[in-house]
């Protein structure tokens, strides 16, 4: 098997996530809207407070962060991909919101002094660190003493079956595509596992919660369509395969998509969890 090479791998994820923004937002927005507000919920940022916003993506969920925060408060939202940074400051414009900024930086090097903001967000965030103990460090080093974070990781591949389905059939079709060393969706998805890291890192009073935000679509094409408009790291895997195994993993996945129907549309699990913590 291949070995894992980190600045490869961020280098690749930058560019393929760069890409990818626009279809992102066409594609994942309202999905990760959803799944962005009981995060939102339980990290009780209040009006005045400063807050970051870790692998901010295209925006998420940073622009309605930033409201809860008004009057007053202020966000700055840091993402590796310069394209979707972009986006999201192109997205912060067209709603007028003048307390949200956007930067490119890499969650494990933050470029900002200890004890800068009052709350941390990151939304799904940790499936793309290369070194997760060093990018919770980096958050819990900008907090402020009593500071807050808060973060949600994808739960087991049986509960995600959203994205489970895919790395399953990945996983059958494609060994080689696993590669030791390097992230996956599903590192925190165990019960205690993102507790573990949490307390690792010298964060207390660790509460986390599961919520499933089943994925609703009309058929396994739509649902396949809306991975590839996602996914900048599907993009990575199946560009780096021969054509015909790429088909083959298209193929099952729309078929194993539609053991999921409910009369006239799929509904196909997918379970997050969220987390909150004290500095």
């Amino acid at each position: 098997m291949a070995e894992f090479d980190k600045a490869k791998y961020k280098a690749i994820e930058r560019e393929a996530y760069s890409r990818k923004a626009r279809s992102y937002e066409k594609f994942g927005s309202a999905i990760f809207e959803n799944l962005a507000s009981p995060l939102l919920e339980m990290s009780q940022i209040r009006p005045g407070e400063k807050v970051l916003d870790v692998a901010c993506g295209v925006g998420i969920p940073s622009l309605a962060a930033a409201k809860l925060i008004a009057p007053g408060g202020s966000l700055v939202g840091v993402d590796l991909a310069p394209g979707m940074v972009d986006l999201a400051r192109i997205r912060a414009q067209r709603l007028g919101l003048s307390n949200v900024s956007f930067q490119e930086a890499d969650a494990e090097q933050l470029p900002f002094p200890n004890e800068s903001f009052d709350a941390v967000l990151c939304h799904q965030g940790l499936a793309h660190f290369t070194d997760r103990t060093n990018a919770l460090s980096e958050m819990r080093r900008v907090l402020k003493p009593e500071g807050r974070v808060a973060l949600s990781v994808w739960s087991t591949p049986d509960r995600t079956v959203v994205i489970g389905m895919v790395a399953r059939t990945i996983a059958d079709l494609w060994p080689a595509a696993i590669v030791p060393g390097a992230p996956t969706w599903f590192d925190f998805g165990a019960s205690g596992a993102i507790e573990t890291i949490m307390r690792e890192v010298d964060f207390r009073e660790i509460h986390s919660t599961r919520v499933d935000h089943p994925l609703e679509v009309p058929d396994g094409e739509e649902y396949w369509q809306t991975n590839l408009g996602i996914s900048g790291r599907l993009e990575m895997l199946l560009n780096s395969v021969p054509n015909e195994i790429s088909q083959k993993i298209a193929s099952k996945v729309k078929s194993e998509a539609e053991k999921w129907r409910e009369g006239t549309i799929l509904r196909i699990p997918c379970e997050e969890i969220i987390c909150r913590a004290i500095k």
